[in-house]
Parts: C-alpha cells; structure tokens; sequence
C-alpha cells in the first residue's frame, strides 16, 4: 500500500488497474465504520499513543488495537513503537492526507491505434487554490462556497461545475505507456468566473501537460443571460449557465487551439508521453496572469457540452 503514497502523502487509485482492486477493497472496509472515522479524525491534530484514544473515544483498548490494524492495512495511519514504562506503545499517526479512487471512463485502443478517455472534472488528482470557489452536482449543490477546504473533500467525485478564483487542478488521465503517439488532444467545457455572470469578464487560463505549458487562452467571459443545453433546473438562470468547448491538440508540428495553429514551440516529443501510466492536466489562473479572472469547469451534466474532459491519443 505504501507504494500508492504519493510525496504529497496522497493515496491515489485507479478502478481500471485491477491490481489495484484489493487495495481499493481494504480501503473501503477501513472507512466503514464509525469508530474508525473518529479515530482519523483525533489523529488530525497529533499522533497519539494507542491508551490514548481509547481514553479520548471511551473504547475499549482491544477494539481500538482492531480499529487500528485495518486502518494501518488501509494505508491511512502509520503505528510505530516507542518504549515506555511498560515496554513498548503503539504511537499512531495519520499517513494519508487525502484518499482518491478514480471511476474515470476509459476506452481501450482501437484497431486503428486511437486511445480515447473521459475524465469526471471532480475527479482531479492535485488542487491548490483560493477563493471564491465552489462545486455543485447534477442534483444539488456541494458543501459551502468560497471553501478551499472543500476541494479535498470526497464528494468532489460528484461535481458536474466547479469554479475558483487563482489556482490550479490538475488530472490525472489514464495513458496506453508502451505505445509511441503522434497526436494528443485534450477538450473540456470552460468559461470566467465571477459573482453570478458577467458575458465580458476575460480570464487567462493556462494549460499545461506533463509539467509543459502548452498554451494560455483568454476566456472573453463568464456565460449566462440563457441555461445552458444541460444546466439542472435547480441551478439559478442569473449564475454561470455554459462555456466554450476548448480543444488543444499537440503534434510534431507544434500546438493547435480549437483547430488554429498557434505556436511551435511546444511539440509532442517536448511532452514525455511514452512511458508513464498517466498523461497529467493542469489548468491554472496564474498569479500574474494579466487578466486573473477565474474559471468554471463544466462535467457532462452543465453546460453546452455533454462531457468532461476528454482526452485522444493518435
């Protein structure tokens, strides 16, 4: 388990990489029970010795010892012995910050060599950024705005639009890492942020893949005035309704924004594609971005555009 731990202290899984699966298993046992929620949720502010949460839940201590192990087996606490006056105490930590199993959809190559996959937007691997900002779903809106904090909360998995002010999120999409590909499209629904919408409200949006800047576009604004084609009913016609479909394509002969030439100096070769199990998206407001005029990502549940992010490999 300890191998899935990034530096970040981040657990990241995959249900398409079925070696993954038992992990998944262990980690959803771990978090099925209350007690053991309560547990993680005492180790947030410092480790402690095993007597003491005991002490601080009024469990007893053979339950908690039981409690402890799945969550050691889960990856999410760390136990180590330290002596003491009646030999040696399990002091336990927390390892894991955050916990993430993607359901993304993948379509495997086909016979013409083309990878095709779907990223939900809630489903972002990486996040640091600052507010106003918020997420909402297909049914419902999500946790309290201009929260930062929410952002590493689970139920991101349900975000059909979320918004932010500077920042970045990142993705990681799943890749075929022995094949060598010519071409690398990448498309997603987006707009502006602002209070409520404003259609003239321009906003930089850098994209990056694999850690290389590929281009910075301007968002002409936040769209509303009409709901958009699959905006929920419950979300209000006066906020953000819809946005623009941006497709990035890279190649040999450099980058193409929505079908227009726009430099060479970034080419595929410069992405480092081949060998690695994910292809990593970042879409970032900078902050000196001259127009700091936020985003909003649409899933396939809001917007014009029935999809989330997609990504083609040629």
């Amino acid at each position: 388990m300890s191998d899935k731990l990034t530096p970040e202290k981040k657990l990241n899984f995959s249900i398409n990489d079925k070696m993954q699966h038992e992990d998944i298993i262990k980690l959803g046992k771990a978090l099925s029970i209350r007690e053991r929620l309560s547990i993680l949720e005492l180790l947030q502010g410092a480790p402690k010795y095993l007597v003491e949460i005991a002490e601080y839940l009024n469990m007893p201590l053979s339950s908690v010892s039981r409690h402890i192990d799945a969550l050691t087996e889960a990856g999410l606490i760390f136990v180590s012995y330290k002596p003491g006056p009646k030999g040696h105490s399990k002091l336990c930590a927390k390892a894991a910050l955050s916990a993430t199993v993607s359901f993304e959809d993948v379509i495997i190559p086909s016979e013409n060599g083309t990878f095709v996959t779907e990223m939900p937007i809630g489903l972002y691997s990486d996040c640091d950024i600052s507010a106003p900002c918020g997420m909402v779903g297909k049914t419902a809106k999500i946790g309290d705005f201009d929260n930062p904090a929410l952002f590493f909360s689970s139920q991101r998995a349900e975000a059909e639009l979320l918004w932010f002010n500077l920042g970045y999120v990142s993705y990681k999409l799943p890749s075929a890492r022995y094949a060598e590909y010519k071409e690398i499209g990448i498309s997603f629904e987006v707009c502006s942020e602002t209070i409520y919408h404003r259609n003239k409200w321009p906003s930089d949006i850098t994209v990056s893949v694999n850690g290389t800047e590929i281009a910075t576009f301007t968002s002409p604004g936040d769209f509303g005035g009409r709901r958009g084609k699959y905006t929920p009913s419950y979300w209000p016609v006066i906020s953000t309704q819809y946005g623009i479909l941006m497709e990035f394509i890279v190649n040999s002969s450099g980058v193409y924004v929505n079908n227009v030439f726009k430099n060479d100096a970034v080419t595929i070769s410069d992405l480092q594609l081949e060998g690695k199990d994910y292809v990593e998206l970042t879409l970032r407001i900078k902050p000196d971005a001259k127009h700091k005029g936020g985003i909003n990502l649409f899933g396939k549940s809001f917007g014009d555009h029935p999809q989330g992010i997609v990504m083609t490999m040629i």
